[in-house]
């Protein structure tokens, strides 16, 4: 249990009193973290709505998120920074609707699974060398695609974002035989280093949002693109375990449940690199895939379902 929530609730918290302290608060139990998971992100809270449960996002989020539902419901009370607001009263489908309008990865835990992705047939020895793949995008899912794409033989540059350091763990494995190429897309010159890194590329993975591109003017339609998406439409911003409580996986528990580490972003990050094989293979100089953690989600439920 995070101290966060012991402080919210007034008590101390035993192993013991977890499943009292989950109810008085209107949250499910919090996971167990997964194999090799122990200190990525506090577990994934789920708050109680009037007729399901909601992810407010990463605690980065969580001062918007309330002045959000405070927003939708002004007779919630103000919350304490840090903590979260009571969603009693609010459906859950409303909830999320408006985080999709203020572009937080608060969503609603949704019982149907995601429609699963799309997996592309490839070639035995695809035969990347000398293939360029340009890589936009940190923990987890891009570094990963990355990493496959360098270990096929690509000559892979992922461009990195100087003034934030990738907090993941496992961001030394995940640089394996790449070019890490730090650009600042704020500072003079960024974004002409970008456009000429682009222009002498076969590929681009893109896992950021669509305005990172758009604010700097860059326009890659003549380069072919693997983008990597939280969601299945849209470009709202997201992260492995809100695709989660989207996509369905949360709901595999009564009450929904939500771990430490994300089961989405492994398996969208093959995706991709799968998707960025078939597309350099075909060698369309405006050929694009999409790949979506809600999709990756919806694609391990279907191999749970029938088997594969």
């Amino acid at each position: 249990m995070s101290t966060r929530t012991s402080r919210r609730a007034g008590v101390g918290v035993a192993v013991a009193s977890a499943r009292e302290l989950s109810d008085r608060l209107g949250v499910p139990l919090l996971g167990v973290a997964r194999p090799g998971a122990v200190g990525l992100m506090p577990p994934g809270v789920l708050l109680r709505a009037a007729d399901g449960w909601v992810h407010p996002g990463p605690p980065t989020a969580w001062e918007e998120f309330a002045a959000m539902v405070h927003s939708l419901d002004p007779s919630v009370p103000h919350s304490p920074v840090g903590a979260l607001p009571s969603l009693s009263h609010l459906s859950a489908a409303v909830v999320d609707g408006e985080a999709g309008a203020w572009q937080l990865p608060a969503v609603a835990a949704r019982a149907e699974p995601a429609p699963p992705a799309p997996v592309p047939t490839t070639p035995d020895d695809p035969g990347l060398d000398g293939a360029v793949v340009v890589v936009l995008g940190a923990t987890w899912a891009a570094p990963l695609a990355a990493t496959v794409l360098a270990a096929l033989g690509a000559h892979v540059v992922r461009v990195t974002d100087p003034r934030r350091p990738d907090p993941f763990p496992l961001r030394a494995q995940l640089r394996r035989g790449q070019v890490i190429r730090p650009i600042d897309l704020g500072r003079p010159g960024g974004r002409d280093a970008l456009a000429t890194l682009l222009d002498q590329s076969d590929l681009l993975v893109d896992a950021t949002t669509p305005r990172v591109l758009a604010n700097v003017g860059l326009d890659h339609a003549a380069t072919p693109s693997v983008r990597i998406a939280a969601f299945a439409e849209g470009d709202r911003p997201g992260y492995g375990l809100a695709a989660e409580a989207r996509g369905g996986w949360a709901a595999r528990h009564d009450p929904p449940r939500l771990g430490r580490s994300s089961v989405a972003d492994p398996i969208a990050g093959l995706l991709a690199a799968l998707h960025a094989v078939d597309l350099l293979m075909r060698g369309e100089p405006s050929a694009r895939a999409r790949v979506s953690l809600e999709e990756a989600v919806g694609l391990l439920l279907d191999r749970e379902r029938h088997g594969g």
